[in-house]
């Protein structure tokens, strides 16, 4: 009751529809309104704010009443676009059915998760990439991408074999308009070469070019394999030269801008906003302390944490690898409070990181570091933290196999090339063996003169001064490069 109506506060429960198509809350049967409930309370554990609550409850009411059917004879797919259909002639407003729509997508969800069962991919547009290829063509590209999948994780599958026959059959096509292929053996150099001075003059890129030589080559080797003759001029086609891109690692002043922004974002009066900045501390600091990848911290399980060892085990990566990475005391503890704010609500996905009920996004990192790096001014991203993770374990003397470990790199010089060695690093190496060298041969020069002048010494200094550093590490280095430069004002004194 209310002191100024003396009636019951408004329910949506003691309302009746205008629409006598709507089946009212009291006359629904009994496991409907408790899954009402439970749907209102997933809501509420994702983080959505009161008036999304509101619009996604409201929707969801409407097609429970609609459908008047108890919740798990309820097909996602099928029952719910009757619904859609109920709302496009029901509502005039345009902003009220997009956001009853963006509610019945969470109220499937919902049912299927309830259901225990997954949401049907997207299904993949063969038409649009076959089109106009020979039917022999066609089945041996369907043959390709069936055996190349084997070698993929599922959950990857759909994406990736969207990709792959993107990059094999846009220049299979050109060559089919361009000339008549009879058999494979009919793709020959020539043919790509016009085929790449066609997409240059269209402004594709030399790495785009690239791409789809290395996924063409990987077409006609699986042929060849097979037994299917290929011209095997063609696979010997090399890549075009291209400017070799050095990886970038994010200045340590920049690094701490942007982790006093997050840490800015943990502290915010708003739930929602201090859930996301709690669970983006999480991730930032595997990122960058412990150097995992974007995919990987997407996919990263509860069960993969092994608390006592502070390790995690990073099952499948890049190259279907497994590898155990182990996380520092911040980190430890920025995953901790990440789950206690995560918390375990009944029908969640067991991953780590979730956003709306949802394992991350593959643009999710992105999107948040491009707004963290617009408040503070910086632009970083995500993987420059990773190349951040390992050019400073490298330049604080952490060798680089152990580096290589980490990063679950194959070939020791990826990990060179991810964090490179700085030209202070490679003069300390130069002097430190060539000193060797000439006590090697026994030179009269090397024992009348120092193992390093002044000016070898300022050299080393000044390229250990270009790496990334801490303010230590730099205040340590400028105290050092003076005392070199009073060293050579007083030796010439002494003589």
């Amino acid at each position: 009751m209310t002191l100024s109506t003396g009636q019951r506060c408004h329910h949506f429960k003691n309302t009746t529809p205008t629409d006598p198509a709507i089946t009212p809350f009291a006359a629904w049967p009994v496991p409907n309104r408790s899954f009402h409930s439970a749907f209102q309370v997933w809501l509420k554990a994702g983080g959505y704010s009161p008036s999304a609550l509101n619009l996604y409850t409201v929707a969801a009411r409407l097609a429970l009443g609609y459908l008047n059917k108890i919740y798990w004879a309820i097909d996602p797919e099928t029952d719910l676009e009757q619904v859609r259909c109920y709302i496009e002639s029901r509502y005039e407003s345009r902003s009220t059915r997009i956001e009853y729509n963006k509610g019945l997508r969470k109220l499937a969800e919902y049912l299927r998760l309830r259901r225990d069962k997954a949401a049907r991919p997207r299904p993949i547009h063969w038409e649009y990439h076959l089109d106009s290829l020979p039917d022999w063509l066609c089945e041996q590209v369907r043959e390709f991408v069936a055996h190349k999948q084997k070698s993929w994780r599922v959950e990857d599958r759909p994406p990736r074999l969207k990709k792959a026959l993107s990059e094999v059959c846009l220049p299979l096509r050109w060559m089919a308009a361009a000339i008549p292929l009879r058999a494979t053996s009919d793709i020959t150099p020539k043919v790509w070469f016009d085929f790449v001075d066609a997409r240059l003059v269209a402004g594709s890129s030399v790495s785009t070019i690239n791409t789809r030589l290395c996924h063409l080559q990987a077409f006609l080797r699986f042929l060849d394999e097979s037994g299917v003759p290929v011209c095997q001029r063609m696979l010997l086609v090399p890549m075009l030269r291209s400017g070799v891109r050095l990886p970038k690692d994010a200045p340590v002043s920049e690094l701490r801008r942007l982790l006093d922004e997050n840490e800015g974002e943990t502290r915010k009066s708003h739930a929602n906003q201090r859930r996301m900045g709690v669970m983006d501390r999480a991730w930032l600091h595997l990122m960058l302390y412990s150097g995992l990848r974007t995919c990987e911290v997407r996919r990263l399980r509860l069960g993969d944490i092994q608390w006592e060892s502070q390790r995690l085990h990073i099952e499948q990566s890049k190259g279907l690898k497994d590898r155990l990475v182990y996380m520092s005391g911040a980190t430890l503890s920025a995953l901790q409070t990440w789950l206690v704010e995560r918390g375990m609500p009944e029908y969640i996905s067991d991953h780590v990181f979730i956003h709306r009920h949802q394992p991350l996004t593959s643009r999710y990192c992105l999107v948040r570091m491009h707004t963290y790096g617009k408040r503070c001014g910086v632009q970083i991203t995500p993987h420059q933290l990773r190349h951040s993770c390992a050019t400073l374990l490298l330049n604080a003397g952490a060798p680089v196999l152990t580096v290589q470990a980490l990063l679950g790199h194959e070939k020791v010089d990826t990990t060179l090339g991810y964090a490179r060695l700085y030209d202070g690093t490679v003069a300390a190496d130069y002097y430190r063996a060539m000193g060797q060298v000439e006590r090697l041969f026994e030179l009269s020069e090397s024992r009348q003169l120092p193992l390093s002048s002044p000016a070898e010494l300022i050299a080393l200094v000044d390229g250990l001064g270009s790496g990334t550093l801490n303010e230590h590490q730099r205040q340590t280095l400028q105290a050092l490069r003076d005392g070199i430069l009073a060293l050579a004002m007083v030796e010439p004194a002494q003589v």
